[in-house]
């Protein structure tokens, strides 16, 4: 039934419940209005969508297609060729996907498509072969970012074994005092009674110098991190270890030859390391400068690191049992038997030394010091110096040498081995 809009004098006329049938015609005729014009501005909306829809479900079987030939053509060129054309497909099919639209409308226009540089090229796989180096990094390039490391050395231990002192005597006098001619006799009554004297000798030790310098340009210190510091300790270790040497050189002068007497030759049944070193004290203690001086008593052993591993632990009994405690080891430094053992390679392989520490006076007259300065012509040539140096005394007193005795150790140990028995 045709709805008809009512004027207002029409609707005043009608009764309560005319007027509410009227208002609820005219809702739904107004509601169906409404329903009719939204579709009819839609429906050209869904011809369109359903019109995409068929060409997407076209472009996407012509899509598929394109791909399983390209899958199959990938596979053959794989086989045949290396691993730089591994990812033709996948670029193919970027490229496709990408572009479905322009590909699509060639194909209904019977027409022709350009493929991009991107898939006439294939990619290659990124390795590290992919990253270069100039022809030439700068020569420091590593050492300007990260600093150059300590030069490692050891440190010295023959110093821990020698007295040492603080001195601020330039000539270092010491005086020694032998009996002289005569000596106490019984005398009898009337009889002359004998006389003694007394010499000394005045001797005294002038001190060393033990320095050494690096020249090194300001372009070197300000590009390379903490080059200056590496310098000035380089410059201190190399002059500790220096000044341990000449502290040997003099110990090893001043030290006499093992000589075989009568009192050890041919005593000892199987001689041990041990043997050798108490042949050595048994020197130091038959030698006395004069008669009736005091004993000397050797109680440091300077060995090389080989011989102590060779004498110590090596060492076996008959039933292969180890001769020395477990307290050894190797190049190191131990304690055993009242002697103080040092490893050291400033004694040479073979050697042995013993000592008595407290003969050795090691000085600082002139503490360690750095310097820096300029030689000939270097300031304007960006140039300078670094220097380290010290000044002291090696002393070992004259009387004193007795107690320092070396030797060889496999001579020491033929000449104390007793002979086997006919």
């Amino acid at each position: 039934m045709k709805f008809e809009y009512k004027s207002a004098e029409e609707i005043s006329k009608m009764s309560a419940e005319e007027q509410n049938k009227y208002l609820a015609d005219k809702t739904a005729h107004e509601a169906n209005v409404r329903k009719d014009e939204i579709e009819k501005a839609v429906k050209p909306v869904k011809e369109d969508v359903a019109a995409i829809k068929t060409s997407q479900e076209e472009s996407a079987k012509d899509v598929t297609a394109i791909k399983e030939e390209l899958k199959s053509i990938g596979e053959q060129v794989k086989s045949n060729t290396s691993g730089m054309w591994d990812n033709v497909a996948e670029v193919v099919e970027k490229h496709i996907t990408e572009n479905h639209e322009a590909i699509k409308t060639a194909f209904k226009t019977r027409g022709t498509f350009e493929l991009s540089d991107e898939v006439m090229k294939a990619v290659g796989i990124v390795t590290t072969a992919n990253g270069t180096l100039p022809v030439a990094l700068p020569a420091n390039y590593a050492a300007e970012r990260m600093g150059v490391p300590n030069v490692r050395l050891r440190r010295p231990n023959l110093l821990d074994y020698v007295n040492t002192y603080n001195t601020n005597q330039k000539s270092l006098p010491y005086i020694e005092a032998v009996p002289g001619e005569g000596d106490f006799a019984v005398v009898a009554e009337g009889g002359v009674k004998p006389q003694l004297d007394i010499d000394w000798v005045t001797r005294w030790a002038e001190p060393q110098k033990f320095a050494g310098w690096i020249k090194v340009t300001e372009e070197a210190i300000e590009d390379i991190p903490r080059l200056r510091d590496l310098i000035v300790n380089y410059l201190r270790e190399k002059h500790d270890l220096f000044k341990e040497s000449q502290v040997y050189a003099a110990i090893n002068t001043a030290a006499t030859a093992f000589v075989t007497t009568g009192g050890v030759a041919g005593t000892v049944t199987m001689p041990t390391i041990m043997d050798v070193v108490n042949a050595l004290q048994l020197q130091i203690i038959n030698t006395p400068n004069y008669t009736d001086e005091p004993d000397f008593f050797g109680d440091v052993v300077l060995m090389n690191v080989v011989d102590f591993y060779k004498y110590f632990g090596a060492a076996k009994d008959a039933f292969g049992r180890p001769l020395f405690e477990n307290g050894y080891q190797g190049g190191r430094t131990f304690n055993y038997n009242g002697f103080t053992f040092v490893a050291t390679t400033r004694v040479t392989a073979g050697n042995i030394i013993l000592m008595d520490s407290t003969k050795v006076d090691v000085t600082t007259y002139s503490p360690y010091r750095v310097e820096i300065g300029w030689v000939n012509d270097d300031f304007i040539k960006n140039q300078f110096v670094i220097l380290g140096e010290s000044r002291g005394h090696i002393v070992i007193k004259n009387h004193d040498k007795r107690a320092f005795v070396k030797g060889s150790i496999a001579t020491i140990l033929t000449a104390i081995t007793a002979p086997e028995a006919p």
